[in-house]
């Protein structure tokens, strides 16, 4: 079939603004609509081809990466991230990052991580107030962030960690209109958005550098990612370059330190208002069980997703769905979609996590994480995380909703975060277990 699928007539700004404020809401209303294939116009990306079919986005995300280009898509993000990045990589030179990236990110060397990770958590959870409400995720976000610079940059002076608490979130959280105009990313001056944030990049830049170097010079035998990744080769034998660590580091950070967070806000914010799934998962991490942990996260990822969709650019013309797409066409799969089919997934707007043990969705309807060639390098370090996180809160604490009422989802730069910021009440536990 000739042409594009169907879609919205509206104009460009209004599905624009809808795509922008309300994704998933105008993702669902286009799906029921004109089907599981439907094509959009947003600025400033032009028209987007956007995919809900389990075979199609299955199709999409193991294609080899010369065939469907996420690092073209992911170009936005260059000037956050560098050029570097494994994000913005296609084929080959895609494939040579990743082999030197993933080894430390493999779940083996992840669980070397847990007990740093669990006393990370507890040093902050012993500060967060209890008896009245608090917002879990600006919480969430800064005890990430500290487990990232500790466990990832393995950085350990009081100096320049201080320094990237500060400029980080700076660094993340810009000015939206920085990304959508690249004009605005210039430096013109000192008060320009492009001029705010080259100063915070390049004080970032300065902080990671100097903690490399010092890396190469003394040869530690530490286990943190940055050493790990110091360590390692790439097929030709040569190390990574400096500004390909620092280019991916930032990466790790970009896309991992807000999407754990915000995830972890979620599953906190899910369970206070399911009393019955927050009773059965205390008295199963009480008795030393974490599966039906596993089953919270794997719910929460699916019910309250953080990103909605991953993007990809035909590199030639294709067959999708039935329809001939030409070369340059961006292809959003919208894992927001297929998480929430009720085809798939019976009454999916309810939070069950019981769904994950009693039939867990095959792994072409459940992809948190994508999959394929670019499939998310951090997903085991994410799942730990988040595991490791959510035990120990709960072996310390016994949260509740603070008011009633389900929070909204709003987007929060790159991600759908609670509107109210997860906000909960913690009971402190007079014994608890160690983890």
């Amino acid at each position: 079939m000739t042409g594009l699928p169907p879609g919205p007539r509206t104009p460009v700004l209004a599905q624009t603004v809808l795509s922008a404020v309300r994704p998933l809401a105008f993702a669902e209303s286009c799906r029921r609509k004109y089907g599981d294939l439907f094509t959009i116009k947003v600025f400033p990306v032009g028209t987007v081809v956007c995919a809900a079919d389990p075979a199609v986005i299955r199709r999409a995300v193991t294609a080899e990466s010369s065939t469907l280009l996420a690092g073209d898509a992911n170009r936005v993000m260059d000037f956050v991230v560098g050029p570097r990045s494994v994000l913005l990589l296609d084929g080959p030179e895609h494939v040579r990052c990743r082999q030197v990236l993933l080894p430390p990110f493999r779940g083996p060397s992840v669980v070397a991580y847990q007990d740093t990770i669990a006393e990370i958590t507890a040093e902050a959870v012993r500060d967060w107030p209890a008896g009245v409400p608090v917002r879990l995720m600006p919480r969430m976000q800064h005890l990430t962030l500290e487990i990232m610079m500790r466990v990832v940059f393995g950085i350990t002076d009081l100096r320049r960690l201080a320094g990237l608490r500060a400029l980080v979130p700076q660094l993340l959280h810009m000015n939206p209109a920085v990304v959508l105009f690249p004009l605005l990313r210039k430096d013109w001056g000192r008060w320009s958005p492009g001029g705010k944030f080259a100063r915070v990049r390049n004080a970032v830049d300065e902080i990671l550098f100097a903690e490399i170097a010092r890396r190469r010079r003394e040869d530690t035998d530490s286990t943190d990612v940055l050493s790990l990744l110091l360590r390692m080769r790439h097929a030709d034998g040569q190390p990574a370059t400096d500004e390909e660590l620092r280019d991916n580091l930032i990466t790790v950070l970009a896309v991992g330190h807000e999407t754990t967070a915000t995830t972890l806000s979620w599953a906190f914010e899910r369970l206070v208002r399911h009393p019955e799934s927050l009773a059965r998962l205390e008295s199963e991490l009480d008795g030393g069980e974490y599966g039906y942990l596993d089953a919270v996260i794997n719910e929460t990822l699916r019910v309250r997703p953080v990103v909605g969709d991953i993007a990809r650019i035909l590199a030639a013309p294709a067959t999708i769905g039935g329809y001939r797409l030409p070369a340059g066409i961006m292809l959003a799969l919208s894992l927001g979609l297929l998480h929430s089919s009720p085809e798939r997934y019976p009454e999916p707007a309810v939070f069950r996590p019981e769904r994950f043990l009693d039939q867990p969705p095959g792994p072409e309807l459940f992809l948190p994480f994508g999959g394929g060639p670019h499939r998310c390098l951090g997903a085991a370090f994410a799942m730990t995380t988040m595991r490791t996180v959510i035990a120990t809160v709960l072996a310390r604490t016994r949260p509740r909703a603070a008011a009633p009422g389900a929070e909204r989802q709003r987007a929060r730069g790159p991600v759908l975060a609670p509107a109210r910021g997860a906000e909960v009440v913690l009971h402190r536990r007079t014994a608890f277990r160690t983890r």
